[in-house]
């Protein structure tokens, strides 16, 4: 101790030097500690979602919860596997110990879902990377002199295009207005007069649907051939007769 307090009276210098580079390093620790209002205290948790429409939640249960429960059980870091069933609807969420980050846990449950085997035509989906005490922002779309259809279209295709593109930004979930389809109407009498069977008619909507490259004449510039399927357009209604959507963040 005496040591000490000789050296702090000697070398004024050296102390002067020493107490500025502890307080530089407590600057800078205070600027880079994150400060947070609702700090997150979530677990590490990836949700499975599969839909089965038009199933009944027994018929779920048994051919894709079951068979995804067992294929991702025994993960590494797995404490925790919750799952639910109901009509059209599975989903399994696994919670994983704190010695693995998020980007770990989802990239073992992607690894494990390719080797489950399920139904044809189903195709489990993670859930977007948020969690419960994420930020929502929520907007309205809206216009003058422009219909409800193409505010969802324009929703759909370049507004939510860009916002997913910002950093910080899990999902984007869209609703209200009415979205633009297409629709073929199926006369049974007169396929049944000219022989043609329904999975012929599938079959031609799926190659008129396909998109295929072009090449340009030398009358034109820059012409690209899109081949598509005449049918008659409607829209259905979702909601209001605005363009609604909501932002959530992690």
């Amino acid at each position: 101790m005496r040591r000490l307090v000789s050296l702090a009276l000697n070398q004024p210098l050296f102390m002067m030097l020493l107490t500025a580079l502890f307080i530089g390093a407590g600057v800078q620790a205070f600027r880079s500690l994150p400060v947070e209002a609702f700090p997150d205290v979530t677990d590490v948790q990836v949700t499975v979602i599969t839909l089965v429409p038009g199933h009944a939640p027994e018929e779920v249960e048994k051919q894709v919860t079951i068979p995804l429960e067992i294929g991702l059980s025994g993960l590494p870091h797995s404490v925790r596997m919750f799952s639910h069933t109901q009509f059209g609807l599975s989903y399994i969420i696994l919670t994983f110990d704190d010695q693995v980050n998020d980007y770990f846990a989802r990239q073992q449950v992607l690894e494990r879902l390719q080797a489950v085997e399920l139904p044809q035509g189903l195709q489990p989906q993670l859930a977007p990377l948020s969690t419960a005490i994420g930020e929502v922002y929520r907007f309205r779309l809206k216009g003058d002199h422009v219909s409800a259809t193409e505010l969802r279209s324009i929703e759909n295709w370049d507004v939510d295009r860009y916002l997913r593109m910002t950093p910080g930004v899990a999902d984007i979930v869209s609703f209200g207005a009415f979205i633009k389809q297409y629709e073929v109407n199926i006369n049974p009498v007169r396929m049944t007069s000219y022989g043609v069977a329904m999975q012929q008619v599938v079959a031609a909507l799926g190659r008129g649907n396909a998109n295929a490259g072009g090449s340009t004449s030398s009358a034109a510039s820059g012409c690209c051939d899109r081949s598509t399927t005449s049918g008659r357009s409607s829209s259905r209604s979702m909601a209001a007769c605005r363009s609604w959507s909501a932002i959530s963040a992690r």
